[in-house]
């Protein structure tokens, strides 16, 4: 048996690397499409739990609960004579099940319903298997009880019999359980302090639309106001929201008639917005009823879309670009202050970020405004703290913050735990145990290249889930108490101001491009008649602000023909276009890590050793990253390709996480679905690996290089060695196969002269 696993380890090291590359090809799976539909009639909705994204829900004994949440279009008002539908199994199971007999129907616990904080019955577990409950929604629970609108159905289960007798129950909510909707059509409402709504319902039974309109022609102004306006929606929204940017031009009937609309720019640059109902109205390109010292103010108001009753339109406006840009400013904040209308606002100014902000090294919670706080309930509860940091602090690498807190004794400490998120980014997690339950201090290294220059967010997030007792009486739910003596130290960093960017890998996108907590320090470079290339920057701008969450967006744009050298020393920037569109590229083409041919728009790989030349017809997306040579603080990060084509491949790979998980290093080539990455010091192309039918090229040594070619030429003592591990692992195989021949035939021999022996009596005979 030694002799077999030795044999079957050394072939492994020679089979080692075929396995490895099998594994590879097999470790992918594709994407399956769960989508469900939903039964919509007139004025009556049927939706399954499964068409709302929930799986098999199971209720564990002894206590268990689960909530399902849904929004309604916003032109809806659900009525009377709604129900919810419950089907589930009922399982019981332990050593004390059979000893019930006929009584087991009585230990199958209870579980209650509720619907927006109302209970509408609860169900007696009477019976094992599956089962299906209806239960009427009385007209009181018909209105959300949430700040976001949102419906909630909660579940609960109470089997306590499972802290007296060995019985376990599991009730599985299938999600073929559904809601049974009526409701009635109507306008809907209008309120700028409640946006994102209606553009946006969080888990809404119906997918709704939304369209941002620019000019046909826009200035930098525009372009500006839009992408600050699209990073405060990514603030607001979050990943899940279905927009689309586009030109006033682009606009068709069917458009129309079926999105909402967000239009931004000066109220002469859109044609359409005559035929809208603004409550500050728009005739001649011209606002007619506005106030009279309201000339230079942003204007910000709601209406009625006259294409589609169900559907609302956004004008982002005002008579000057200044004006365009406060009052997309206003927006991108999403906490509009209105007053005895609701439905349009003027803004007068916006506060920027100062340059500098005042140093505190050492602070508290107390310090920040913030009392001690409680988190209570079972599951997991958060809480957030905003502090600010001044630019000679974000590079820091002593920073540290001490958490003070202590918590209930009634948590399962196999499963309760405490983590802390710095921008978003978790920096540390911890489990509860019995010795936190009396004050404790956690010290919390901050990572450098977390902080921000301006504001900063600290989340922490407790998962409470209690150790349940048979005697739940005067027992209470779970808490967490962080105390505001809670305090941080941000020295000031002794590094040189001129220093390079801590963060210049690819792969720490979108975090290296968010230095400032607003977005200040950052700028678009784009070219001035590429409608695709724009949309693509919104989408950028959508991701950035979701991930920067800013108090206010302050994004800046401009032409690639429109004197660009305005923003170079002053703020990163993410240039988006083909190379030939961006006189930008022509500039710095020298200093990319893979400079491009102007003419082709194709990344040449001057400093590669080998070159792919790129098939005709074929597209590939480019991302290059660099230190600004304008300003050695800042960075430019080049989103391209080699034809419109490619330059969406190269966007969607800081959009998707797939692919972006993907990225490292200062160049990147993606054929969309592949992503290739490469330090400026490798000798070999990259290209060769993700495009198909590439041509390879040798190109002449570069200079210098002769000793980086030499080490890549296969040893002399390679092949020896490989022709005696041969040989040595077929000796070992032809000692292994007659030694068990051997053995065999000996076996055989001693068996055959057993059975000719004479067996003695057994004992009992």
């Amino acid at each position: 048996m030694k002799m077999k696993l030795f044999i079957i380890g050394i072939l492994g090291l020679f089979l080692l690397p075929t396995v490895h590359a099998a594994a590879q090809s097999l470790g992918k799976t594709g994407d399956f499409d769960t989508k469900s539909y939903l039964e919509i009639g007139e004025n009556h909705a049927t939706v399954t739990f499964g068409d709302l994204g929930y799986p098999e829900i199971d209720l564990v004994s002894p206590f268990d609960s689960t909530r399902i949440f849904f929004s309604v279009p916003s032109n809806w008002r659900l009525s009377e004579g709604g129900a919810v539908e419950l089907n589930f199994d009922t399982l019981l199971s332990g050593a004390d099940v059979d000893q019930l007999g006929a009584d087991a129907s009585t230990y199958g616990g209870v579980m209650t319903v509720a619907f927006n904080g109302e209970v509408i019955g609860s169900v007696r577990l009477s019976e094992r298997g599956n089962q299906v409950v209806r239960l009427s929604i009385p007209a009181t629970a018909l209105v959300s009880k949430r700040k976001d609108g949102r419906h909630e159905l909660l579940l609960t289960l109470n089997a306590q019999f499972s802290c007296t007798y060995d019985i376990r129950s599991v009730v599985t909510i299938k999600n073929a359980s559904l809601f049974d909707l009526p409701f009635v059509v109507s306008s809907p409402v209008l309120d700028l302090s409640r946006l994102p709504t209606p553009f946006y319902l969080r888990d809404s039974l119906v997918p709704d639309r939304t369209l941002f309109v620019l000019p046909e022609n826009p200035a930098t102004g525009d372009m500006q106001a839009m992408l600050d306006v699209v990073a405060g929606f990514g603030s607001m929204v979050g990943p899940d929201f279905d927009f689309d940017l586009v030109n006033a031009g682009q606009l068709t009937p069917d458009l129309l008639a079926a999105s909402n609309l967000i239009f931004v720019g000066q109220p002469g640059q859109f044609n359409l917005l005559s035929d809208i109902a603004f409550p500050i109205t728009v005739q001649g390109g011209q606002f007619t009823n506005s106030l009279p010292d309201s000339t230079e103010d942003g204007i910000v108001e709601l209406a009625i879309s006259p294409w589609n009753a169900s559907k609302t339109i956004m004008l982002v406006s005002g008579n000057s670009e200044g004006a365009v840009i406060k009052a997309a400013q206003a927006v991108s904040s999403g906490k509009i202050f209105v007053f005895d209308n609701p439905t349009h606002v003027y803004v007068k100014n916006v506060q920027f970020l100062a340059n500098t902000l005042p140093i505190a090294e050492d602070f508290s919670f107390k310090d920040l405004g913030y009392a001690t706080q409680t988190l209570t309930g079972i599951g997991v509860n958060s809480i957030e703290y905003s502090f600010y940091a001044a630019k000679e602090q974000v590079g820091t690498k002593e920073g540290y913050l001490d958490l003070a807190y202590y918590h209930s004794g009634l948590l399962d400490y196999g499963i309760s735990s405490l983590s802390v998120y710095l921008n978003d980014q978790i920096i540390t997690s911890t489990v509860f145990s019995k010795e936190t339950e009396q004050l404790t201090n956690l010290r919390i290294i901050i990572p450098p290249g977390l902080l921000r220059f301006g504001d900063n967010r600290l989340g922490i997030s407790a998962k409470m889930l209690p150790q349940f007792a048979c005697d739940t009486s005067g027992v209470s739910d779970p808490w967490l108490t962080i105390l505001d003596q809670s305090a941080f130290h941000l020295p000031v960093t002794a590094s040189s101001p001129s220093s390079a960017p801590l963060l210049l890998d690819l792969k720490f996108y979108p975090n290296l491009m968010m230095t400032q907590s607003d977005l200040g320090d950052l700028a678009f470079v784009l070219p001035k008649s590429n409608p695709g290339a724009w949309a693509i920057a919104a989408d950028l701008a959508y991701d950035l602000g979701r991930a920067a969450n800013p108090t206010i967006a302050d994004l800046e744009v401009v032409f690639a023909d429109e004197k660009p050298s305005a923003v170079h020393g002053d703020r990163s920037l993410i240039v988006v276009g083909r190379a030939s569109t961006l006189p930008l590229i022509t500039e710095i083409n020298d200093s990319l890590p893979a400079p491009f041919d102007i003419a082709t728009d194709t990344a040449n790989e001057s400093q590669m050793q080998i070159i792919y030349r790129i098939p005709p017809g074929v597209s590939v997306g480019y991302l290059e990253l660099l230190v600004s040579p304008y300003n050695a603080q800042k960075m430019i990060l080049v989103v391209s390709g080699n034809d419109d084509a490619g330059l969406i491949k190269a966007a969607n790979t800081l959009l998707i996480g797939e692919l972006r998980s993907q990225l490292a290093g200062l160049f990147a080539v993606t054929n969309g679905t592949q992503v290739a990455t490469s330090h400026i010091t490798s000798v070999y192309s990259i290209i060769g690996t993700v495009v198909p039918e590439a041509q390879q090229i040798v190109a002449t040594p570069l200079a210098g290089e002769s000793a980086a070619s030499s080490k890549y030429e296969r040893p002399a003592w390679l092949l020896p060695l490989l022709v005696f591990s041969v040989l040595a692992t077929i000796g070992i195989l032809v000692v292994m196969i007659i030694t068990t021949a051997a053995k065999n035939r000996s076996a055989r021999r001693e068996v055959a002269e057993e059975e000719t022996q004479p067996r003695p009596p057994d004992k009992e005979e």
